[in-house]
């Protein structure tokens, strides 16, 4: 048998990774449920089906319009990992893991281009405009201290010797409309950064992603 190898590279954002995968049968749409805790609850039982396991989609969530949605479980499997990763989905486990190392070992890094614009400038809110509380942040578990709008996220810090980006997933919770707070491991690139900054009597500015193609 040939090894499964990588397909389609074009690009794709993350409502076009939701099309893909719903038609491999790798999504269950739930509408209706609670942000505090029940999709936190629904998300975890999904989590141990394995590879019987769907990506989750919420919507019509409690207290927020139709369209706020959140997806949780997006990479509990060998399909929705090869999907996310442009390769063949007929795939298994051992065969997954000996291809993602053949690939490893061939990166061809692409150069960044830098624009001026972009989709994700065509909603900007500033000032008295920022309401984080307009998005459906779940509670995801009884004793958490808060609303954790990542750790699906992408936290981007510079270098501030060097220059060079991070990007890092770290745990991100809602502490007002216009506040959010993070937490970082200890040895982990986006806290040295932060810890330089801060040595420095300097502040760590922080961009944060949300909602992106899981890709990255």
């Amino acid at each position: 048998m040939s090894s499964p190898t990588i397909g389609k590279t074009e690009s794709r954002d993350l409502r076009g990774w939701i099309d893909e995968v719903e038609k491999l049968g790798e999504l269950k749409r739930i509408n209706g449920a609670d942000w505090d805790v029940e999709i936190g609850a629904i998300t975890e039982l999904g989590h141990h089906r394995g590879e019987q396991s769907k990506a989750i989609l919420f919507d019509q969530i409690k207290g927020y319009p139709k369209g706020y949605r959140v997806l949780s479980n997006t990479l509990n499997t060998v399909k929705r990992i090869a999907t996310t990763l442009h390769m063949d989905t007929n795939y298994t486990r051992l065969e997954f893991v000996k291809d993602i190392k053949r690939h490893i070992t061939e990166v061809n890094y692409i150069k960044p281009e830098v624009v001026k614009d972009g989709p994700v400038m065509e909603n900007v809110f500033a000032g008295k405009e920022i309401d984080m509380w307009k998005f459906p942040t779940p509670k995801w578990h009884e004793l958490d201290g808060g609303r954790y709008i990542g750790t699906g996220s992408i936290d981007i810090t510079v270098e501030p010797d060097e220059g060079w980006v991070n990007l890092g997933t770290y745990r991100v919770m809602i502490q007002n409309e216009d506040t959010l707070g993070f937490y970082i491991s200890p040895g982990k690139q986006g806290r040295i950064m932060r810890e330089k900054y801060f040595a420095r009597g300097q502040s760590c500015k922080v961009a944060v992603s949300f909602g992106q193609d899981p890709l990255l």
